[in-house]
């Protein structure tokens, strides 16, 4: 039938012809093609079509169409009426393939077109910044063969253009003057389509799948002066709070992205003895975690290379202390994921220092308020403290008790009697409190189904339990909380209590007795 383009304001309930037929030329309407009697309407000869259309994003009522036929109009008027501008330099039977309406500049845009099916391959990228009137050819630096198939221009950057070919990708800094190959390790193959979603480059291929270039910022922000500067942070995109991980050797799937915030940074003279460091802040700027190169755990140690670099915040904060070789059911606490805001951070390299911030976004998918994602985080945040204390409870008592047995192995405490009874009523003591707060008794990972779990692994497993979706705490795991923590407080007073007054009066009977004291090292 007829070129027609249509509109719809009510979510498709009806539709409306705008402006009639695009006719093409001022004289003579489209028809169908065929004879008067049979139409060709199979599919594959039909021509007259519009095969692109775009509405501009900086003006009201601006609208493009390409056809597959060679001709490109603009209305002014929100499809009320139609003018043609086809360029006189696309010659005829052009198939229009994709229109970019410039993000940034009123009556500009970008036509990309083909003719392979006429045996021309030749690139055609058209270019127009007074609504049409006139035309540039943008194909410089595209080989004469890469038939081209679409452009995208960049929604951060002016100027910065992506365009796909038969062949590949390409990209020009300057509008479209010149281009250079931008390939990376994408496949040659037809780039179809592309589109550009959260300041990440999709690209649609013929035959080898959908690709993903994530985070355009350093493709954004690239400029010769980083080169000479010791140190050079790119701005962060922001990053989703979500599940997930990376799987860098998925077979036959897409690999996802590094799960977490990403901070690009250039350093320019790193040596193996560099001192580096990235702290992460929270909104209030206290610290939530370190990494550098120098950290004694691996979870807190990075590399750093000279040029470019990568880190990847997974956006958890610390986990708890872990006693080693320690049995609990649940395993040891986590640290809570932070809660969606604004954050932090803060690199060193070796003299030279950057700072800046960066967002995390809620996940779309969950329907949670602000102030539900901060109660949560406040509530684990919480509950992986009151473990700590335990865990370090635990530590004390068994330091504590290696000191006491240590000095009455080699004192003749026969012969001091008042110390021996003093130091067996804090080493009973301490195990009563141990024993309340983990079971002793647990060797192997099995043995916790024979011995009941104790306030530490309780503990943890209501961590657990709040820590399984996205969701203000309950308040069943509130309640669950209070109880717990309140019989771990009793039982962690009972130790400041012998810190404070049972151990200072042993080490005052040792001292009497002018033989070493008993104590913990300060931290």
């Amino acid at each position: 039938g007829g070129n027609h383009l249509f509109v719809t304001e009510n979510e498709g309930a009806s539709w409306k012809a705008l402006g009639g037929d695009l006719t093409t030329n001022d004289k003579n309407r489209q028809r169908s093609s065929g004879g008067a009697i049979t139409k060709d309407n199979t599919g594959v000869e039909v021509y007259c079509t519009i095969f692109t259309a775009a509405e501009s994003v900086v003006e009201k009522d601006l609208l493009w169409t390409g056809s597959d036929d060679g001709l490109i109009h603009v209305s002014k008027d929100g499809g009320s009426s139609w003018t043609n501008v086809t360029p006189k330099d696309a010659g005829q039977w052009m198939m229009w393939n994709c229109v970019e309406v410039d993000p940034f500049v009123k009556g500009k845009a970008f036509f990309v077109g083909t003719k392979y099916k006429s045996d021309d391959f030749t690139p055609y990228i058209f270019k127009t910044e007074d609504y049409g009137k006139t035309w540039t050819k943008i194909t410089n630096g595209i080989l004469p063969n890469h038939f081209t198939r679409c452009l995208r221009a960049d929604k951060k950057v002016k100027g910065l253009l992506y365009a796909g070919t038969e062949y590949g990708m390409y990209i020009s800094y300057d509008d479209g003057t010149s281009w250079k190959p931008f390939q990376l390790n994408l496949p040659i193959v037809p780039i179809t389509d592309l589109t550009i979603k959260e300041n990440d480059l999709i690209v649609a291929t013929q035959g080898r799948s959908f690709w993903v270039l994530d985070d355009l910022s350093v493709v954004q922000q690239k400029a010769a002066s980083i080169l000479n500067k010791n140190l050079h942070v790119f701005t962060v995109n922001h990053a989703y709070r979500f599940e997930g991980s990376q799987n860098i050797n998925a077979k036959n799937a897409g690999m996802n992205p590094p799960n977490g915030t990403i901070i690009n940074y250039y350093a320019k003279n790193v040596t193996d003895s560099s001192k580096v460091s990235i702290q992460i802040l929270d909104a209030n700027k206290k610290q939530i975690k370190v990494f550098t190169t120098y950290a004694k755990e691996k979870k807190d140690k990075i590399e750093v290379s000279k040029g470019l670099n990568q880190f990847v915040w997974d956006m958890y904060y610390p986990t708890a202390d872990k006693i080693e070789g320690q049995i609990l059911w649940h395993g040891t606490v986590g640290g809570p994921k932070a809660a969606p805001g604004n954050y932090f951070y803060t690199i060193k390299v070796d003299k030279d220092s950057a700072e800046g911030s960066f967002v995390i976004k809620a996940n779309p998918v969950y329907n949670l308020s602000a102030q539900e994602y901060t109660d949560q985080f406040n509530f684990l945040i919480t509950v992986r403290d009151k473990f700590n204390d335990i865990q370090k409870a635990q530590k004390n008592i068994q330091e504590i008790r290696k000191q006491i047995n240590d000095f009455t192995a080699r004192v003749d405490t026969t012969l001091l009697k008042e110390i021996k009874q003093q130091a067996d009523t804090i080493n009973k003591q301490l195990t009563a409190i141990e024993e309340a707060l983990h079971q002793t008794k647990a060797k192997s990972g099995q043995d916790v189904l024979n011995f009941p779990i104790r306030l530490d692994d309780k503990i943890s497993g209501l961590y657990d339990f709040a820590n399984s979706g996205n969701a203000a705490p309950a308040k069943q795991v509130v309640d669950a909380y209070a109880e717990l923590a309140a019989q771990a407080d009793v039982q962690l007073n009972k130790l400041k209590t012998i810190l404070a007054t049972d151990l200072p009066l042993l080490n005052k009977l040792i001292r009497e007795k002018e033989l070493p004291v008993i104590g913990l090292k300060k931290d």
